[in-house]
């Protein structure tokens, strides 16, 4: 591919600039405070393992090392058979607390099983302890980090400058797997006690710290611990990890790994936040949130790790070159989980002078030819053409719990729906879960207020990969399970057109300059903009880290900005909390509109009490879809639009219809372009995608 080719895709037009190589140059020669970061990840127990623990040690390596300016010989790291309780603790205060100056930065992070011990002699002495590799091969879980050694490891620090990751589960229901995600917690022993070693290493740090055991518990149980403290979930919450094509991972390591590349230099940690806990809320459940505390958590405005980002955000970075710089691995940690799924190979990928192109992917790593230009480590590297299949399906995983003949014709079922595929619950990449709906909390999930109680416990429908019932699945006690399917399938074709439009969402890499808003009274309750936007959004409600949750009776309208020196047209689309595709239709003086002239601003809708969030509750999503051309093929489908808000029977053609659109104004050159493939150019289209949760 010549480079004249490769102007005429617009893709090589020095976005970044000389410029911003060289402030981050000058940022990471400045003298800064110290980075110091142990990593702790055990897969292989003696009596049980995990899948994904090591992959998060290595997601947060190559964040600290390439977004945040760690040093790779300040980063330690203990997984498996080397992460017993001793070395941890030795490790925190070697490589930590004895090398730490004032104003220095530290992170401290752990991906393991995690477990509720009794732990004392009163009925309130039970609290969360890290389970750690060398775990006594009775079961008896005391080998571990309990609540008030970790308090008194991170009160022992000098400075308070410190960030914990726990990526690690308390509750235990009885079982491993729920739904597509492992569980990472394991079985409570009423009968264990600390174990003396680990009693006088406390008694020392107590020494150390001036502090007695009461003091201890006030302070972790009212959530004052030092610094910044980040948890998969609460001592009441599952804490997971999910299967990937190639790979496994912690959920919320992952999702908080992925914003924070992505992250702008004035994004707060609770967008961040936010945004890790939109991604957590899809795969698993709403209402199992990462929890913030600490005693810096209530900090405004609260940095990312506790240190400023001025590095240009990324999907990824060069981690090694191969043929004097002809050959580049790719690290795609900043990639959205969703798109790194379904990316295909001829993808290009851009640096401040170079563009590569890739040909070979393994789980998170890819391969990628330099063209042109030769290449360096450490290059942060942005989407350029993203390429996706345009044949891609629905993945259905077979919950574990179904009996075999269940498996078997669940299995026989799906396989024959077109674009449609089974999966191995807990073992392949699934986008829901197929299983029988038994608890009658479920059932009122599954259900519309006017359908509750009509529908017996026993039915087959749709779940979340952690088992949260997705609305209006459910079926009736007896049925069978190829008829279930069937009964599902226009919900299934419905959720494939939201995949297909999740996969355009692009916002940090798009090259469009545009700005959206979602609005209630005025008041901006989310935002999103393009890197473009030189300057910030103000009067934006502040995030608070969770899923933005919107009561029954909100109204809601969406505002569009175009910051950009073209004419843009866009496209409004979603799928509601009821699990219908609509189509949302703005006007103006009475005509639909399609298109934002440079310069300015619309509200959509117009009028506030047009768009009402209604029942039921549950997750809704909307997309604005941005272009330099029109949507000639989508507005073809899409037909003749009345109402704000329409209902679409054919939202898969209509979500298919948007990708040849997209690909169409991309402009890419045909001859790299395979049939079998869409070819997005991130200068022709930007989609924001809004997520939240109705109560």
């Amino acid at each position: 591919m010549k480079r004249r080719s490769l102007l005429q895709a617009g893709i090589f037009l020095g976005v970044w600039g000389a410029s911003s190589c060289t402030r981050t140059a000058q940022v990471l020669a400045a003298p800064t405070a110290r980075k110091l970061a142990l990593l702790v990840g055990i897969n292989q127990y003696r009596n049980a393992a995990l899948n994904g623990c090591l992959t998060d040690i290595e997601l947060q390596k190559e964040l600290l090392i390439h977004r945040f300016g760690f040093q790779p010989n300040d980063i330690l790291t203990l997984t498996d058979q080397q992460a017993t309780r001793s070395r941890i603790e030795t490790a925190f205060i070697e490589h930590l607390i004895r090398q730490a100056q004032p104003n220095d930065v530290i992170v401290f992070h752990f991906s393991g099983f995690g477990s509720l011990q009794k732990l004392g002699t009163t009925a309130d002495d039970i609290q969360p302890i890290l389970i750690t590799a060398d775990e006594p091969q009775d079961n008896v879980i005391a080998n571990g980090i309990s609540q008030d050694t970790l308090l008194l490891l991170l009160r022992s620090l000098p400075t308070q400058q410190v960030t914990t990751i726990i990526d690690a589960g308390y509750l235990y229901p009885g079982y491993a797997l729920r739904g597509n995600l492992k569980l990472r917690s394991r079985s409570s022993d009423p009968a264990t006690q600390l174990i003396d070693e680990e009693i006088e290493f406390q008694e020392r740090l107590l020494t150390n710290t001036k502090l007695d055991r009461t003091r201890t518990k006030v302070q972790w149980r009212s959530g004052q611990m030092p610094g910044v403290v980040l948890s998969a979930a609460d001592a009441q919450q599952f804490a997971t990890e999910s299967p990937w094509n190639g790979f496994s991972a912690g959920l919320f390591t992952y999702a908080l790994t992925q914003q924070l590349w992505r992250s702008m230099p004035e994004t707060t940690l609770r967008v961040d936040l936010r945004g890790a806990s939109e991604l957590i809320a899809r795969q698993s459940d709403a209402k199992q949130q990462p929890i913030l505390i600490g005693q810096k958590s209530r900090e405004r405005p609260l940095k990312p790790y506790q240190v400023p980002i001025t590095q240009p955000s990324a999907d990824g970075v060069i981690t090694a070159i191969e043929d004097n710089g002809k050959i580049a691995y790719l690290w795609l940690g900043g990639l959205p989980p969703q798109v790194l799924e379904a990316y295909s190979l001829g993808g290009l990928f851009r640096t401040d002078h170079s563009v590569l192109q890739v040909y070979e992917r393994s789980g998170l790593v890819a391969k990628a030819k330099a063209i042109e230009l030769p290449v360096q480590v450490g290059q942060p590297i942005r989407e350029a053409i993203r390429t996706l299949p345009k044949d891609l399906s629905l993945a259905i995983a077979i919950d574990a719990t179904l009996n075999r003949v269940e498996r078997v014709d669940a299995v026989s079922a799906f396989s024959g729906l077109p674009r449609v595929a089974a999966a191995i619950a807990g073992e392949q990449a699934a986008d829901y879960l197929f299983s029988k709906v038994e608890e009658p909390t479920q059932v009122a999930s599954l259900t519309t207020e006017a359908m509750k109680g009509t529908i017996s416990p026993a039915g087959y429908g749709l779940f979340s990969q952690g088992r949260e019932a997705i609305p209006s699945t459910a079926g009736e006690s007896g049925e069978a399970v190829k008829l279930a399917v069937k009964r599902l399938t226009p919900q299934l074709q419905t959720r494939l057109g939201a995949k297909l439009l999740s996969l355009t969402a692009n916002s940090d890499s798009s090259q469009i300059s545009v700005r959206a808003a979602l609005v209630n009274a005025d008041a901006k309750i989310a935002v999103q903009q393009t890197s473009r936007v030189a300057e910030s959004p103000s009067d934006v409600v502040p995030s608070n880290g969770k899923v933005l949750s919107l009561p029954i009776g909100t109204s809601i309208q969406i505002r569009l900005e175009n910051h950009d020196a073209e004419l843009i047209h866009f496209l409004v689309l979603g799928l509601d909390n009821n699990g219908t595709g609509v189509v949302l239709s703005p006007r103006e003086n009475e005509q639909v509109k399609s298109t934002i002239a440079p310069g300015e601003t619309f509200t959509l809708p117009q009028a506030q009490s047009d768009w009402i969030v209604r029942l039921p509750a549950g997750l809704s999503e909307a997309y604005v879809i941005c272009s330099r051309t029109p949507f000639q093929q989508t507005e073809a489908l899409v037909g003749t639009r009345e109402k704000f808000i329409r209902s679409l029977p054919n939202f898969l053609d209509v979500a298919q219809a948007v990708l040849q659109d997209v690909h169409q104004a991309s402009s890419t050159i045909p001859a790299i372009t395979p049939p079998e493939l869409f070819a997005l150019n991130v200068n022709a289209w930007a989609t924001f995608r809004f997520f939240y949760q109705v109560v």
